[in-house]
């Protein structure tokens, strides 16, 4: 693989050695071919626990911009030409897309398409980007002062009355990537509305907040979901990029939260108001909300003075989810039904609604992903500010 040509860099010591992060990208690698035989020409959407079923969406719903992402990291580390026309043609299937009502676009296109455009100069991404930058922003609502949810991909009937926190760095990153300043305005007009909703001096997030009475105020309580506080904390890394302080300060805050409130590093809780179940069984667990708020520290380690010991952080956060059991290498699994094999490369830490009313733990395409993301990052393959 490409990323072999590269230097080798100091490791710290009981973490993954650089030796063990090029494996698991190898096997990560590998993993993408397999799930390519059983995609066709859809989009894998889950596959629960570590069985390797996968349900195939047609149009990938808001995930959908993950498969053809996680192709376009992966050309990145291969340096491979046929990975990176494998990549062009998902990105392609991604237009049907551009006209949905939902802010969700901006997780598509931004991983799925901007990816492309920046690291290839692909110029079919480039025309989606821009395209889909130009669609998402004719939905900014001026009196709500920012783009709200929308109906569509579960965004229900009253999403024009809703905004989250899980689709601010994919709105920022998409929308700065634009070369009209009329979206950067937009992006930075919408992430101070949906921070002064959403953000606690506490430095926890709340995930998700309705517009009534001229105000948007939260629905939920304030750090309970993880990957909620992940996004939120990865959506103020890129604010801080882009626009330095207060954001910078902001993310330092919610990242030192985090560390307080989930010291568990492998597997945090789902939600923190719920009981924990058997662990690396439950589906009140949520390890990919692990590896996201490791990619916000690796941002904020790029752009504070201490960023050496957030490097530090995000790297055993990576360590305990890798050597954990939601990453699996190829071995044999003793259960009710006798030894089975278990496929190597999975990351089956993925907290999910598969049916309504219904979490599991899954694997899932925007997980690896951001498991592959991390671990580049770690070894220099790319720099934190892509994610």
């Amino acid at each position: 693989m490409h990323i072999l040509k590269t230097q080798p860099c100091n490791t710290v010591e009981r973490l993954l050695s650089r030796e063990e992060m090029m494996d698991a990208l190898e096997l990560l690698v590998h993993r993408m071919d397999i799930i390519d035989t059983k995609s066709m020409n859809g989009f894998p959407l889950y596959s629960p626990a570590a069985t390797d079923r996968w349900t195939i969406s047609p149009g990938g719903s808001w995930a959908g911009g993950f498969w053809s992402g996680w192709w376009w990291l992966r050309s990145r580390l291969t340096g491979s030409a046929s990975d990176r026309r494998k990549a062009s043609e998902i990105c392609q299937r991604l237009t049907q897309k551009i006209s949905a009502d939902s802010l969700n676009r901006s997780l598509i296109f931004w991983y799925g398409a901007a990816l492309g455009s920046l690291w290839f100069g692909d110029a079919g991404a480039q025309k989606l980007a821009a395209e889909s930058i130009v669609a998402i922003g004719a939905s900014y609502d001026p009196e709500m002062d920012c783009i709200p949810l929308g109906t569509d991909m579960g965004g229900g009937k009253e999403g024009n009355q809703r905004a989250g926190i899980d689709t601010l760095a994919s709105l920022i990153q998409l929308f700065n990537s634009s070369q009209h300043n009329v979206y950067h305005d937009i992006a930075h007009c919408h992430t101070d509305t949906v921070l002064r909703a959403c953000f606690t001096g506490s430095g926890a997030f709340h995930a998700d907040a309705y517009y009534r009475k001229w105000v948007l105020r939260p629905t939920d309580q304030a750090g309970d979901w993880s990957r909620g506080q992940a996004w939120g904390m990865l959506g103020l890394s890129r604010a801080a990029a882009h626009w330095g302080e207060p954001y910078l300060t902001h993310a330092r805050i919610a990242c030192e939260y985090w560390k307080h409130s989930r010291p568990e590093a492998a597997a945090p809780l789902n939600r923190l108001s719920h009981p924990s179940g058997p662990p690396h069984l439950s589906s009140h667990y949520d390890p990919s909300s692990s590896v996201i708020a490791c990619l916000a520290m690796l941002c904020l380690a790029a752009l504070t003075p201490d960023g050496n010991q957030w490097r530090i952080d995000a790297h055993r956060g990576i360590t305990a989810v890798i050597r954990s059991p939601y990453f699996t290498v190829f071995q044999e699994h003793v259960g009710d039904q006798g030894k089975q094999n278990i496929a190597s490369g999975i990351f089956w830490g993925c907290c999910y609604e598969t049916h309504h009313g219904k979490n599991e733990l899954v694997e899932s395409a925007w997980g690896s992903f951001f498991l592959m993301a991390a671990l580049c990052i770690l070894t220099d393959v790319i720099e934190p500010h892509y994610c």
